[in-house]
């Protein structure tokens, strides 16, 4: 569960107290911690209209929480209205002086659907606030409202709570906070990183092993009538620098030979992803036999190789034609030279390597995203064409010999997470994810397209509201945090290194030995956490790891070890 933090990060420098009967909204807003980038969109000055959207019970509404700031005489009363009252009563528009001159205006949704606020002070010029509320999370404390975009479909975490999201209907990256509801802190338009000038429909994302890079890859598909669209045809790194809200992206490399690479995996394994990406015959890619990316994820330790998630097509069998009835398995391929596609700059003239495929057993499902953690991956699972329920499934790598379907046991599992809140209209699912393991938590970033969601109940798509729209800016998409817990530690394997000294595992108490006194011992976590600590009092050495299945680099000073617990 989020912790949530509800204090006002003021940015009061340069406001000036008025001495007339004037009321303005200042030039300085609530921001997000330690930056100086406000949570709203708020034209200053007298007279104006400003554009706000927020969400019923949602405990980090920044218009609820922090409010939107005015300058006013030193103990003015401001008065309100509200154009329709069973979205926002009167009551629920308060203003509090927060410091001499300048007052707080908090709005307190109780409805779905629009408002026109007014904002008066007795011989001013009134203010407007154009209020567009939705309604509220069935857990709020769980999910935050982000706003300028209402397709997300891939993101990247970049510390700190912070994270990049694409926009399946524009080229532009956008960081927001997972921890806060508002508007994005950066927009930076990747459509020069990959060549572009139309839409690449960016579905999937992964970051490199040493942090450094992000690789993007889009739908490789025809578009919604079956027409090629040869944009979507990309993947693309960029280079990421800075991390939290300072974090930001540059220009890596691109690649436009993977939608014919995928094509030509799925020919060569018997299930003719010629006839699924056809545009002669316009196949669509919301279909069981059409052609659809959807998930990107690094192989852990797996020297450059990705693994690349179809939506669609579901596939029968390797080698086996498919059918109208044998279309049971999602499908994943390894691209076995992914890294060194984007080892230089510009487009890249590396042919797309692909290995055995992958097929798993989602009862029909095909692969939202993945998401690898440690030594295993998160899998959202979700339909072709929308729609439905989506499942998550937690898998420990593990492939089977002749590409035989991988089905629910000891190496996949479906998590106990209740996504069913998160279907809703044509493209209300989940549709990326970040994971971080903390012992035996995981704990999980999902973001929902909500695009073709209608937010306000006006009988429009929400992505009519995104921020390239021409419409009145009040887009937004959801982020929900999930907590599950992994099964307690039962085994300890080594898997690589330099094992000159010893070890036994007692539970999750892990001894070293053959070691010389005084010699101080850690175990970190893939992320550079120090998660246990000693010095050794004797030839050997006892840590207490967490609890979880997790993977260690275990330092006896000169000496280390890389341990998966099981």
């Amino acid at each position: 569960m989020k912790t949530i933090v509800l204090s006002c990060f003021f940015a009061l420098s340069g406001i000036s107290t008025l001495s007339a009967a004037t009321l303005e909204a200042s030039s300085s807003q609530p921001v997000y911690p330690g930056t100086t980038i406000p949570r709203l969109s708020i034209v200053s000055g007298s007279g104006k209209t400003s554009y706000v959207s927020g969400v019923i019970d949602d405990p980090t509404d920044p218009a609820a929480t922090e409010g939107i700031w005015f300058n006013a005489p030193a103990g003015s009363q401001l008065t309100f209205k509200s154009g329709t009252t069973s979205v926002v009563k009167v009551a629920d528009i308060t203003a509090e002086e927060i410091q001499p001159g300048v007052f707080a205006v908090r709005i307190k949704p109780s409805g779905v659907g629009f408002s026109k606020i007014t904002v008066s002070l007795s011989g001013a010029t009134d203010y407007t606030i154009q209020y567009a509320a939705s309604k509220a999370s069935g857990v709020p404390t769980q999910t935050t409202w982000l706003t300028g975009s209402s397709d997300a479909s891939a993101m990247c975490e970049v510390g700190d709570g912070y994270f990049f999201v694409a926009d399946d209907e524009t080229n532009v990256m956008r960081l927001y906070s997972s921890n806060f509801s508002g508007m994005p802190l950066k927009e930076i338009d990747a459509s020069g990183f990959a060549n572009g000038s139309e839409e690449f429909d960016v579905e999937g994302a992964t970051v490199s092993d040493d942090g450094k890079t992000v690789y993007w890859i889009a739908s490789l598909a025809n578009n919604k009538s079956g027409k090629a669209k040869p944009y979507r045809n990309r993947a693309f790194s960029t280079k990421l620098s800075g991390t939290g809200f300072e974090a930001t992206l540059s220009a890596g490399a691109y690649s436009e030979k993977f939608r014919d690479a995928m094509i030509a995996f799925g020919d060569a394994n018997g299930w003719n992803f010629t006839a699924s990406a056809s545009t002669s015959n316009k196949m669509i890619p919301k279909r069981i036999d059409g052609f659809n990316i959807e998930g990107l994820t690094l192989k852990t330790n797996g020297g450059g190789v990705a693994y690349v998630g179809f939506r669609a097509p579901c596939v029968p069998k390797k080698g086996v034609t498919p059918t109208s009835s044998n279309r049971k398995y999602a499908v994943m391929a390894p691209v076995n030279n992914f890294t060194s596609i984007f080892s230089g700059s510009g487009e890249s003239s590396t042919d797309v390597q692909t290995g055995d495929p992958i097929l798993f057993d989602f009862g029909g499902l095909g692969i939202r995203s993945i998401e690898r953690v440690g030594e295993y991956y998160v899998i959202i699972a979700g339909l072709f064409e929308g729609g439905g329920t989506p499942k998550t499934y937690l898998w420990d790598g593990t492939t089977n010999a002749n590409a035989d379907p991988i089905t629910q046991g000891d190496h996949l599992k479906e998590m106990s997470l209740n996504m069913n809140e998160l279907v809703g209209g044509e493209e209300g699912h989940p549709e990326a994810l970040t994971v971080r393991q903390d012992g035996n938590q995981l704990y999980m970033n999902v973001v929902s397209d909500l695009g073709s969601v209608d937010m306000y109940n006006d009988g429009e798509e929400n992505k009519t509201y995104a921020a390239d729209s021409k419409k009145k800016p009040w887009g937004k998409f959801r982020l929900d945090t999930f907590v599950y817990t992994l099964p307690e530690t039962t085994a300890i394997k080594e898997t690589t290194l330099v094992p000159d000294f010893s070890y036994r595992i007692n539970g999750n108490v892990l001894t070293i030995g053959g070691i010389a006194a005084g010699t101080n011992v850690k175990a970190v976590n893939l992320d550079g956490r120090v998660v246990a600590s000693a010095v050794a009092n004797g030839a050997a050495c006892s840590l207490v790891l967490p609890q979880g299945r997790a993977v260690y680099v275990v330092q006896a000073g000169e000496k280390s070890m890389k341990l998966v617990v099981r």
